[in-house]
């Protein structure tokens, strides 16, 4: 996806978003502080506010929300209580594919429910649901998990990442949490002040202490504890009666990495690949691994000390209760 955008907003007299933006990436994350103005961008993206949008080519300023074919997931959800979950997903007179969306969001379960006796998690995924259903060549998710505690909210954003390698569709995802994307986003914009102050890869604009960056699997069943990805097996606590395929998460900086085999070990995976790359990234390095293209998170002194280079043979080494499964994929 191409994304060109320019915009001037004056939202009030004492904040202005200036943008002139071009820039291309499959999941773009929009990251900054509060009131920086990532909402305001959205709203000029959806066409509620005035600005000259091209989505690869296709000019977008002069048509309204509903001609621009783009799915916009706010904060609030906005579903119609009056209906159910199966009625708020075939909303969009362009609704299609409404099995096979309720299916991967896990929504079969919920179809003839009220909104009103719908979680808040689920009210979200709903939400998600109804703009992926109207089959949109952008989807805008403006922190549409917000307010979910850590292992919700970390569990949407792996449902998203499956979600958006499942329906290929691109995703300007906002966030004010720069470590929560970078598991899902190739590029990304900071803004403060209502002024981009940077771009690039999403790592690249990671600060000192967004340190939690994620690694989402799909994996497949195979036994009570055991899960194969891209033909490795792991071990893991996986809840009872768990079968087929599922999503797991692994955070970075639990991916312990050694040059050999250290005694007395308690992990419960031991892995032997290869670096593929080390990328400095807010005060530690980002090292890609060969094995299901996991990353770890190290810091500089560490990879000094560990030789650690492009081609080097490491064990990366995994406790079972660092990986955590969540739910079907």
């Amino acid at each position: 996806m191409r994304l060109q955008l320019q915009a001037t907003v004056n939202r009030s007299s004492s904040f202005e978003l200036s943008v002139d933006i071009d820039c291309e990436a499959e999941a773009l994350a929009v990251v900054g502080p509060s009131g920086c103005g990532k909402s305001t961008l959205l709203e000029v993206l959806a066409g509620v506010l005035p600005g000259k949008v091209l989505i690869n080519g296709r000019d977008l300023s002069s048509l309204p929300l509903h001609q621009r074919k783009l799915g916009w997931v706010t904060q609030d959800s906005l579903l119609f209580p009056h209906l159910d979950v199966a009625a708020n997903l075939a909303y969009s007179p362009r609704a299609e594919g409404i099995e096979e969306v309720a299916q991967a969001l896990d929504l079969l379960p919920l179809l003839d429910r009220r909104v009103a006796h719908l979680s808040g998690g689920e009210r979200r995924r709903v939400a998600l649901g109804r703009a992926l259903t109207s089959r949109p060549d952008l989807l805008l998710l403006d922190e549409p998990f917000a307010g979910l505690d850590a292992q919700r909210r970390r569990a949407a954003l792996s449902l998203i990442h499956t979600v958006r390698r499942r329906f290929d569709v691109p995703v300007v995802l906002v966030s004010h949490l720069a470590d929560e994307v970078v598991g899902l986003a190739d590029q990304a914009l900071r803004l403060e002040g209502g002024r981009v102050l940077a771009t690039g890869p999403a790592h690249s604009l990671l600060r000192a202490g967004e340190t939690h960056v994620d690694n989402h699997l799909e994996a497949d069943v195979c036994g009570p504890e055991q899960v194969t990805v891209d033909g490795v097996e792991l071990r893991l606590s996986l809840p009872e009666g768990t079968s087929g395929r599922v999503r797991l998460a692994i955070y970075a900086h639990d991916i312990l990495l050694a040059r050999a085999l250290p005694h007395a070990l308690s992990a419960r995976n031991v892995l032997s690949t290869q670096v593929v790359d080390l990328t400095p990234a807010g005060g530690f390095v980002l090292v890609s691994l060969a094995v299901a293209g996991l990353v770890a998170t190290l810091t500089p002194e560490a990879v000094a000390e560990l030789g650690l280079a492009p081609g080097v043979e490491v064990l990366a080494l995994l406790k079972a209760t660092s990986i955590d499964c969540l739910g079907p994929a």
